[in-house]
């Protein structure tokens, strides 16, 4: 019996040159029932005013976002806070991904606007590239981080892979799991596959285990 997809919608830039529409995109190649809440267009701004949030977000098992897009201006910025509290209100979970922002000093503005909302997030992902800058922010060793920060925020799963090694690390609230992937893999191919397993697999430590060394599709 084929299973049912997982529902996920992504708010990213116009573009699609950041990471949560990089996930959207390969969550939508192995089977996802995936949507971007704003249409590919070359015009930056937009009328937030105008987004169907609860439409949008109800019956949806993840939330995807950039931690950089406030940055693009006004009206992305305000759609990202949106997007947060009416996530928590449809109860469909946040996947924050962590990157760098084109400007690198602008790092700690963009990791400061996580923090204001962090009890809306589920997962955290941080991107290899931004490990040593956050971990500076933090205070603390990159080798920690992951734990430093669900251990700080209570954010049920705080993640990250690097490609290049094949290997993911996962915080939980159990402990803290590395994991090999076989595959070979960009690091949005593995989060899509993790995002799009832990619905089914579940929440627990085998499930968070089973999911992050899936590979559907």
């Amino acid at each position: 019996m084929a299973r049912t997809p997982v529902r996920m919608v992504g708010l990213g830039r116009q573009d699609r040159s950041d990471i949560a529409s990089a996930v959207v995109e390969a969550s939508l190649e192995i089977g996802a029932d995936a949507q971007f809440i704003i249409d590919r267009s070359e015009i930056r701004e937009f009328d937030q005013g105008m987004i169907d949030w609860r439409g949008m977000l109800e019956s949806n098992h993840w939330l995807v976002l950039s931690s950089s897009c406030p940055l693009d201006g006004d009206s992305m910025k305000w759609a990202w806070g949106s997007s947060l509290t009416f996530a928590e209100l449809e109860g469909c979970k946040t996947a924050m991904l962590i990157d760098m922002p084109e400007d690198s000093g602008r790092m700690d503005e963009v990791w400061g606007s996580v923090i204001e909302r962090i009890r809306q997030i589920h997962l955290l992902f941080i991107d290899p590239e931004a490990m040593k800058a956050l971990a500076e922010l933090e205070g603390t060793e990159v080798e920690l981080l992951l734990k430093e920060v669900r251990r700080r925020s209570f954010v049920p799963i705080v993640c990250s892979f690097d490609p290049k090694k094949g290997v993911a690390h996962v915080s939980h609230s159990l402990g803290h799991e590395i994991v090999e992937v076989k595959e070979r893999m960009s690091l949005e191919r593995w989060l899509a596959g993790f995002l799009c397993e832990l619905p089914i697999s579940g929440f627990g430590e085998s499930g968070i285990v089973s999911a992050a060394r899936s590979s559907p599709g």
